[in-house]
């Protein structure tokens, strides 16, 4: 499974980053601070906690699929 992050900017001059799973894009994350930080490390496979209940949900889809 590869992990890529890509930064994006918006019609406001803001940033974005979108992490994308095996090149598809799963989710757009404010900044490159902790939650990004958190999202790479669960889908990694740590045990870390996700506050965002559709990107989790996201994120377990995905990993459901890889595995099997």
């Amino acid at each position: 499974m590869r992990i890529d992050t890509y930064r994006v900017k918006q019609y406001n001059s803001t940033s974005k980053t979108v992490v994308c799973i095996d090149g598809k894009p799963i989710c757009i994350v404010q900044g490159c601070g902790k939650t990004l930080s958190n999202i790479i490390s669960y889908i990694q496979g740590y045990d870390v906690k996700i506050f965002d209940g559709k990107i989790k949900k996201i994120i377990d889809k995905y990993i459901a699929e890889s595995e099997g």
